[in-house]
């Protein structure tokens, strides 16, 4: 079984209401580097969110719960924002504390997809929203805004990779389909 996959989109809206333009398209990246993976996982049955490749201890359900506990990590640590406890819970067997543990039953994809919404909607975007300096210093290591949101970017993308790959050795590929035009901001 094969899914062709929604086309890519480059014409990114900043989101309203930020104070900083540049946060403000960074999170509504991070929205479409999301939405890319819901796709690729939306139509999968709960046995392959729990398919480990080849022993590494990776399944696509715990990838989609550890790109999100990440977002809650460091959008927690650069905003002061808290996770609530009803989100922090089904997010823990995402934490790198448990990586090296037998990964833990997925949640269905709806669920995982509402669980990584509930974290944009409660800690990215309020987390976000009244940064006015994106090049300010965020964290005692000397970390930016801007750095911490390309690092979560580049989470996004670099685990979208793992999920596609898991996908094709459980039995079901995702093509992969470009959008245009590629053209930022439209």
């Amino acid at each position: 079984m094969t899914k062709t996959g929604r086309g890519r989109y480059y014409r990114i809206k900043p989101i309203e209401g930020f104070l900083n333009r540049d946060v403000a398209i960074s999170a509504a990246w991070m929205d479409e580097y999301r939405e890319r993976v819901f796709d690729q996982i939306e139509d999968l049955p709960v046995e392959a969110l729990n398919y480990e490749a080849a022993g590494t201890g990776l399944t696509i359900g715990r990838l989609l719960l550890h790109m999100a506990w990440a977002e809650t990590f460091w959008i927690g640590r650069i905003s002061g924002y808290k996770v609530p406890a009803d989100l922090a819970a089904p997010l823990a067997p995402g934490s790198l504390d448990h990586f090296d543990k037998k990964p833990e039953k997925s949640p269905e994809a709806d669920t995982l997809i509402s669980l990584c919404r509930r974290v944009r909607d409660e800690m990215t975007i309020p987390g976000l929203v009244a940064v006015e300096d994106v090049d300010a210093e965020c964290w005692e290591d000397g970390s930016t805004f801007r750095g911490v949101l390309g690092q979560l970017q580049w989470h996004w993308i670099y685990h979208s990779g793992q999920v596609g790959l898991i996908r094709y050795e459980w039995g079901s590929d995702y093509e992969w389909s470009m959008g245009s035009p590629m053209a930022p901001e439209g």
